[in-house]
């Protein structure tokens, strides 16, 4: 191959290789909370707290939040209450459903947190949606 020909097979390659890896990414499923009763599936549900809550429970356990950060904990409560409920129809079973239920109450102390821009308790409510998802996957995943 010639220098020309082996630079394009190289940055081609490059190029499929990285779209693959995208890919093999989590889902990004940036659904509003007024439009989750129309999701179908589980998957999706599941996909739309993923995008919209793994950010934010990242941040668990910071010393101290932004207006932003209060405000995206606002939506992510309005989300999570959204399709905690939607989730059960899909239920697995009466474990889920606590589960799910464990998942809204907490988004809504999260809401309600970020009403009063409470920092430990954002924190707190952010910890707990975190355990709770990760207990949820470990029994029904």
């Amino acid at each position: 191959m010639s220098n020309g020909k082996g630079l394009l097979f190289t940055l081609v390659s490059a190029g499929a290789l990285a779209g693959a890896l995208a890919a093999c990414g989590p889902p990004h499923r940036d659904v509003p909370s007024g439009e989750v009763a129309k999701l179908t599936s589980l998957e999706t549900v599941m996909d739309v707290q993923a995008t919209v809550a793994d950010p934010q429970m990242k941040k668990a356990g910071a010393a101290s939040y932004a207006d932003a950060d209060y405000a995206a904990f606002a939506d992510v409560s309005d989300r999570i209450q959204a399709t905690s409920t939607k989730v059960k129809e899909f239920s697995k079973g009466p474990d889920f459903d606590k589960l799910a239920d464990k998942l809204h109450a907490t988004a809504a102390a999260l809401g309600k947190a970020a009403a009063a821009k409470d920092q430990k308790a954002s924190s707190d409510a952010l910890a707990t949606m975190k355990a709770t998802c990760k207990e949820c996957h470990s029994k029904f995943k």
